[in-house]
């Protein structure tokens, strides 16, 4: 059974881990690997407007997903040894859910090459040719809200 809770300090190792096996899709310099340090997850899980939660199972953390108020994911990774068993979309709906608390009318993410088609799912839509900035190659994706009146 899947558990989704708030990342705590303690899982810090756990989710560098688990990201660690991406990096090639993103990251393209050293300035790049910057944005995943032990350092920097630890201060997102620290930042009061960042939400970082994990998908939890017999004490294993499975997946990550993080993103900063109101509505920009900046993590989302599943253990590769896990893809395709709906963890991704039980995190992707849980952290939806959560932003939509508050009135957003979009959702971004600065995808890799390879989640693209994971995002397009969640009904994505690419913004933006790929681009490199900042040490990482990244396609800007978002997800419209219909406003209510």
């Amino acid at each position: 059974m899947i558990q989704i809770r708030q990342a705590t300090p303690q899982d810090v190792p756990a989710i560098q881990a688990l990201i660690q096996p991406y990096m090639q899709d993103f990251v393209v310099d050293e300035s790049g690997l910057a944005h995943f340090t032990e350092q920097v997850v630890m201060d997102f899980i620290h930042h009061p407007e960042v939400h970082s939660f994990v998908a939890e199972q017999d004490q294993s953390i499975l997946g990550v997903i993080a993103y900063r108020e109101p509505a920009h994911l900046l993590h989302f990774f599943v253990d590769h040894q896990h893809q395709s068993q709906g963890i991704g979309k039980q995190l992707w709906q849980w952290v939806e859910q959560h932003a939509l608390q508050q009135p957003i009318q979009e959702f971004t993410v600065n995808s890799s090459c390879a989640a693209q088609e994971v995002y397009r799912r969640f009904g994505f839509e690419t913004v933006q040719d790929v681009k490199e900035a900042h040490g990482l190659r990244f396609i800007a994706m978002k997800k419209t809200y219909p406003t209510t009146q």
